[in-house]
């Protein structure tokens, strides 16, 4: 059956919904969801996001996502016995002979690593959801060897990966997909995809050099990592993953291209939603395409699309938008860091705006076009309107918001400041401490929180909520160990 895209957009919207759901559930006093519009409050404590033990044990109620997590039957999950690439006891024979609802299990296996020498793994269109659980992103690969795609899924509902990694995908084809492609939905938690690759002749298309999904994928605590998608003679789109629907949380995408023949479009690096995009608490780093070098958001949904307490640096794009391109349907920005990204046109290096925009407590500063000559911040259409408040725009070329301020913001670079993803800290004396504002009702920045800090790391430190994804002085040492209880 074809799926036109109302029917995306409102089957995949509960996927995001289920997600906050599983998340706001852990964690006492909270009831907000994540779900189009609502808006997120503060997720569960994040702790030990590689989840080596339970790779689950995060989402504890993440069943409703796709419906369901037990089998039909009732039964125990599948466990593989054997590393081999197929036979009795392998990933291959479990997934291939699987019914729809069934879970893989990889984590009596005493090897690290599948190699797969007789291509992608591939289940029955019957099949409508599988999922297979490792036991750890860093304690089992399957590595698809550069032969081919590492899994098809062909189900129509969702493949769903925790704790593992996916790599070594090579596809030469249509359609897309460089490690995984599903027909259906796409779940990665606490896992990594990488170093997967894409690429079509002729006027195929190449859409999504690590992740194709024809409806939603849901990162969760991912990693996607040196992967691209290229067109010989077509558009391409996503060389970290291209959906119809994207759902990106506590992920890092980085590294990640898409290219093509420069007469056709290539765009997002690192993700190219066509409908509903949600990232919240992410970082999008070192991605590259002719446009939206880190994000390209389409909008082909009739939700608006939302960005919060999330960082986007050092992406390029060789002609608009270096760290993120939106096209259609209305764009939301809160709480973030747009820094060091570059374009090669005079169009908005960092954010390259084709639509209406509300930015709050965001920093955008520091993204250089023409080859870093010219400071360009936030570029695009003359006729758009952005609005919010309590922002740090340097270099505009499109009317912002009258408080906004345009001094240097005073990052650090791009490191590991606490929580599952990387962000600029703010330096002491930076313009953009307390100078912000938090009327999304965060309680956390982005780095949420980890096992040093279980209690995370506030989103209001001091006056007001600084600008940006990163709050100087959190986490509040003195209030947590003082009065805490």
């Amino acid at each position: 059956m074809t799926i036109k895209p109302s029917m995306r957009a409102s089957r995949l919207n509960p996927l995001a919904a289920a997600l906050a759901i599983a998340i706001a559930a852990s964690a006492p006093g909270v009831a907000r969801s994540l779900a189009p519009n609502h808006r997120p409050d503060a997720p569960a404590v994040w702790t030990g996001v590689d989840a080596t033990d339970r790779p689950r044990s995060h989402f504890p109620h993440a069943d409703s996502m796709f419906a369901r997590r037990e089998r039909p039957n009732g039964g125990p999950p599948i466990v593989v016995t054997s590393c081999d690439d197929a036979g009795p006891g392998t990933l291959r024979e479990a997934y291939f002979n699987a019914v729809d609802g069934d879970i893989i299990d990889l984590s009596q296996l005493t090897c690290s690593e599948i190699s797969l020498t007789t291509g992608a793994l591939t289940n029955s269109p019957s099949t409508a959801q599988v999922e297979i659980d490792g036991p750890g992103k860093y304690a089992m690969t399957i590595n698809g060897n550069n032969n081919g795609r590492v899994i098809m899924h062909n189900g129509s509902g969702a493949l769903l990966l925790f704790g593992l990694t996916v790599s070594g995908g090579s596809y030469a084809g249509p359609h897309g997909g460089g490690c995984i492609y599903s027909y259906g939905d796409v779940l990665v938690e606490a896992a990594n995809v990488s170093s997967c690759s894409l690429s079509s002749s002729g006027t195929d298309t190449a859409y999504g050099g690590a992740i194709y999904a024809k409806d939603g994928v849901l990162l969760a605590g991912a990693v996607i990592t040196g992967s691209s998608a290229h067109a010989a003679s077509a558009n391409s789109a996503g060389g970290a993953l291209w959906a119809y629907n994207a759902y990106v949380y506590f992920s890092t995408l980085s590294g990640n291209t898409v290219s093509g023949d420069g007469s056709h479009y290539s765009r997002g690096g690192g993700v190219f939603a066509r409908g509903d995009a949600r990232i919240h608490y992410s970082t999008f780093s070192d991605n590259s395409a002719e446009s939206g070098g880190g994000i390209f958001l389409f909008g082909g949904a009739t939700e608006t699309m939302v960005i919060a307490n999330s960082t986007i640096s050092g992406n390029h794009a060789s002609g608009a938008g270096g760290g993120m391109f939106a096209k259609y349907r209305p764009l939301e920005v809160d709480n973030s860091t747009i820094t060091g990204n570059t374009a090669v046109f005079d169009f908005g290096a960092g954010l390259y705006l084709y639509t209406d925009t509300e930015i709050e407590s965001t920093i955008v500063a520091g993204n250089t076009s023409q080859d870093g000559l010219l400071a360009s911040d936030v570029g695009g259409a003359a006729s758009i309107t952005i609005t919010g408040a309590n922002n740090l725009i340097v270099a505009p070329t499109l009317p912002v918001p009258p408080d906004t301020i345009s001094a240097d913001p005073m990052l650090g670079p791009l490191q590991d400041n606490g929580g599952v993803t990387m962000t600029h800290a703010l330096l002491p004396g930076s313009p953009a401490i307390d100078h912000g504002n938090n009327i999304k009702v965060f309680a956390y920045d982005q780095r949420r929180s980890d096992e040093a800090t279980p209690y995370g790391y506030e989103r209001v430190v001091g006056a007001n909520a600084d600008i940006g994804a990163f709050e100087f002085g959190a986490p509040d040492r003195i209030f947590m160990s003082g009065f805490d209880f």
